[in-house]
């Protein structure tokens, strides 16, 4: 969870001088998105959050904002949409974004159940990205709750490559942008497996994580905020829109 404390202007002004001057003299503009290089000149607050996340370690900031800078790029974040994402897991409500938890920050829900090892994780990679991109443009989002719902999961659905691979995307790509990492009725049998887990998670991520069932759930997401599965009161029913 990021710090509540702000960036010096020094700080911020070290960072995006250090970015700035590494794309005049080392490397081309052409490795980086005309959106991001935006965000980087006519804003602060990107650079506020990663200083934030990390702790106000300027150089760390500056080496995870240039990899960051690359990898959107790379990743193609911008040209992400409904047209050019795996239809079969945007529309199965493998990820979905629905309510908010109690600090109203969006609940963005992985549906452990659908899930299996044969399924393609780069797919679900993009389509995690695509809803994260998608609060934060429209929405003006700054934090989501990641509500890994554990209902009705069991050994099949149990991909540690997979979670280690969303770990990752939010840890180095996302860093500030987690409220908590809820996990709703973890199944007995899968309590070994989620020591794991907890083992690869960074400091600030074990933090946040909260294991969670439908007798303490409205702790962090209200009755009406909850689906009737998790133990609350909304009775929706997933539909991409």
């Amino acid at each position: 969870m990021p710090s509540d404390q702000e960036p010096t202007a020094e700080q911020i002004s070290q960072v995006k001088d250090s970015v700035l001057e590494k794309l005049d003299k080392e490397l081309p503009a052409v490795h980086f998105h005309p959106a991001d290089l935006k965000r980087i000149t006519g804003s602060d607050l990107w650079i506020s959050k990663l200083l934030q996340a990390y702790d106000f370690d300027v150089e760390k900031c500056i080496i995870r904002l240039l990899d960051n800078l690359a990898w959107r790029l790379s990743f193609g974040v911008y040209d992400l949409s409904e047209t050019n994402l795996n239809q079969e897991y945007l529309n199965d409500g493998s990820v979905y974004v629905h309510n908010k938890d109690k600090d109203g920050k969006p609940l963005l829900i992985l549906s452990i159940n659908k899930h299996s090892k044969s399924r393609k994780q780069e797919d679900l990679l993009r389509i995690i990205v695509f809803w994260i991109e998608r609060l934060q443009s429209v929405g003006k989002v700054e934090q989501v709750t990641l509500f890994m719902d554990m209902t009705g999961s069991g050994l099949s659905n149990l991909d540690l490559d997979f979670i280690k691979s969303i770990i990752g995307v939010f840890e180095t790509k996302y860093p500030y942008i987690l409220n908590y990492i809820l996990v709703h009725e973890l199944p007995f049998l899968l309590n070994a497996a989620f020591k794991i887990v907890k083992t690869f998670l960074p400091e600030k991520a074990l933090k946040i994580l909260k294991v969670t069932s439908k007798k303490d759930i409205d702790q962090y997401v209200d009755k009406d905020n909850c689906l009737k599965i998790w133990g609350g009161n909304d009775e929706y029913v997933y539909k991409f829109a």
